[in-house]
């Protein structure tokens, strides 16, 4: 028997300093509640890899409890490639999730920049809730698609080799598909910093003291040169920024591609309406429940015509409307684009 008590207190350590740098570092980007925030991120990466984890060792099982490479690629395979499993697994844990961080966020934004307004439960617009339910499904497809390519080329590669179970067996334990510590965690803290976006964005929504957002570049290791370049961009609280040819509504916001996304840390500010600066708690909060209401009532008009147009009531009821082509057509509607 070997005493792994040692290196399992070093891993603990080394975790625990780096969520504490993680922790020190977003609070000094602006981010409120760092120290919630990483143990959001935490509970989620830690969800994602027990689920991942739990995939690839059935994957493994399956493999070997098959006479040949051949035979479960042609009879097991086929089976486990149809069925959505991971992708139902991935998107409860995101969902719930995120749903937990987006309150969460919303509140503590609220309480840092209108506390008046702070409730102890905060409600959130449809179009966040939509957010919510719709990148959990997408992000849920994403990753099971991801996941079956690489076990697929995986066994292409075997078949082309004439591998033995066994062969395949260890290429497996030595491959990517099992390291999914790292991916997790990218997975974990690139989620988790989006949705702090969007809760910051809904908490511009909804606070009647904001009427205009302004884009700040957060400096790190390997910054964006198109990031340093729209620093300080303003645009009213409920309009896009432009992000050379993509428009987003927020830092990490869901249309734009991983390269202008992963390891992001840039964060918006809110810029104050002077006129309802003098404005009284209950006349804030009447405001607040109007905005909501305006939000709610065009959501729910969009919902109607989109449903109209395409038939479904929202992606997931058909993979060929993806979640970027839904936003899309919102963003449209809402512009006045689509009558």
């Amino acid at each position: 028997m070997i005493d792994t008590k040692p290196l399992l207190d070093a891993i603990d350590r080394y975790i625990a300093k780096a969520d504490d740098e993680l922790e020190t570092t977003l609070a000094a980007e602006g981010y409120i509640a760092a120290e919630k925030a990483v143990k959001m991120a935490g509970q989620l990466e830690d969800a994602i890899s027990n689920t991942l984890d739990a995939d690839s060792l059935e994957f493994l099982k399956q493999i070997e409890a098959s006479t040949g490479v051949d035979d479960f690629i042609s009879d097991v395979w086929p089976t486990i490639k149809g069925t959505d499993d991971l992708k139902k697994a991935l998107y409860e844990i995101f969902r719930t999730q995120f749903d937990e961080m987006m309150h969460t966020f919303v509140y503590e934004w609220m309480l840092a920049e209108n506390p008046v307004l702070a409730g102890v439960d905060e409600i959130i617009t449809n179009p966040a809730q939509a957010f919510i339910e719709g990148w959990s499904g997408e992000l849920s497809r994403l990753m099971q698609l991801n996941t079956r390519d690489a076990m697929e080329r995986l066994l292409t590669k075997a078949q082309e080799n004439s591998w033995s179970v066994d062969e395949l067996s260890q290429a497996i334990g030595d491959s990517g598909i099992r390291n999914y510590g790292y991916r997790s965690r990218r997975v974990a803290l690139t989620e988790m910093l989006r949705v702090e976006s969007y809760a910051q964005q809904e908490t511009m929504v909804q606070n009647p003291l904001c009427y205009k957002k302004r884009w700040r570049h957060v400096d790190n290791a390997h910054p964006r040169e198109s990031h340093i370049a729209i620093d300080g961009q303003e645009v009213f609280k409920r309009e896009c920024f432009t992000l050379g040819e993509y428009r987003p509504l927020c830092p990490r916001d869901t249309s734009l591609p991983a390269s202008e996304s992963v390891n992001c840390h840039c964060i918006m500010e809110s810029i104050e309406d002077a006129n309802a600066l003098g404005m009284s708690k209950d006349e804030l909060k009447s405001a607040r429940e109007k905005y909501m209401d305006e939000v709610n009532a065009e959501y729910d008009a969009w919902e109607t015509k989109f449903k109209e147009d395409y038939g479904i009531e929202k992606p997931s009821d058909d993979p060929s409307v993806t979640w970027e082509i839904y936003n899309s057509y919102y963003e449209a509607y809402r512009k006045g684009e689509i009558a």
